[in-house]
């Protein structure tokens, strides 16, 4: 049966993009038959992040234009293109992706039409998505990449979802409005069956400051204070909100300024984000 995943925030930034693109390709490259959309239909980005330039957008099949298999796009060469020659005999999956337009007009569009047609319609659309498929592909995972914050996209998109994962940073604004949002929004998607969870980008610790002199060793300084309150912080959250987290991923600055990020999971495959990523993997698919 089809697990379908949203990656959700408070606000923008907390790298959901770069972590559902990611997940998404690693699970292909498992052997699992995966569908990407993106319904951040605010301020889309994964049609820059594979560099694509679609004619077809998620937009087409919300206003009624298109069907929804008229709107999917076959990625799955992505993965082909980074697998050696004497991996060929390795099971992959079927890797497709549902981008939205960033036009002004388009998104003005879709937000007029959502005002002037009946919300319960829109709702159905997202609703019979699962059944709305290729009919010839059998997914195994549906990961949604929804727009920040409570809006009516966002909130139709968490409505389809089995596992909701709210990403967010360590910072205070964040992590306030992180408690704010999901007390009011995520008991209702708890209610009826959603599994939530808490993802900590960005923290600390993947990189230790270098020490000046032996003495400051021995004294705790800025950084393990940093670690400390981090790790307190965590159980803050897990208690306040009832919520496990379920993977803390460091800032890996080498990937965060690279001028155009591309799938680290296949580019660096021994990088430490990538073993984050399985972990997160292995969770999520011992989630019943």
């Amino acid at each position: 049966m089809v697990k379908t995943i949203a990656f959700h925030s408070y606000k923008g930034g907390t790298g959901k993009t770069t972590i559902a693109a990611n997940l998404s390709t690693l699970l292909v490259s498992r052997g699992f038959n995966v569908l990407l959309i993106d319904m951040d239909v605010y301020a889309p980005s994964l049609h820059v992040y594979f560099n694509s330039q679609p004619e077809k957008w998620m937009n087409n099949y919300l206003l009624g234009d298109l069907e929804f298999p008229d709107v999917v796009y076959d990625y799955t060469h992505i993965i082909q293109d980074f697998y050696l020659p004497d991996s060929s005999n390795i099971k992959k999956g079927i890797f497709n992706i549902v981008f939205s337009n960033p036009k002004k007009e388009a998104i003005t569009s879709l937000d007029l039409q959502n005002r002037e047609s009946s919300k319960t319609q829109m709702l159905k659309k997202m609703l019979y998505l699962r059944e709305k498929t290729n009919p010839d592909i059998k997914y195994d995972y549906i990961i949604l990449d929804t727009s920040p914050g409570i809006r009516h996209w966002s909130i139709n998109t968490l409505a389809i979802a089995d596992i909701i994962i709210l990403s967010l940073k360590m910072d205070h604004i964040d992590i306030e409005g992180t408690k704010q949002m999901a007390s009011d929004v995520y008991k209702s998607f708890i209610n009826f069956g959603a599994k939530s969870y808490l993802l900590l980008n960005r923290t600390a610790g993947y990189c230790s400051p270098s020490l000046s002199n032996k003495e400051m060793i021995s004294k705790p300084g800025r950084f393990e204070f940093t670690m400390l309150e981090q790790s307190e912080t965590m159980t803050e959250l897990e208690n306040y909100l009832k919520m496990d987290v379920v993977s803390t991923i460091p800032c890996y600055c080498d990937i965060q300024f690279e001028r155009q990020e591309f799938v680290t999971v296949l580019k660096y495959p021994h990088h430490p984000f990538v073993g984050k990523m399985n972990e997160l993997i292995n969770k999520i698919s011992q989630t019943n």
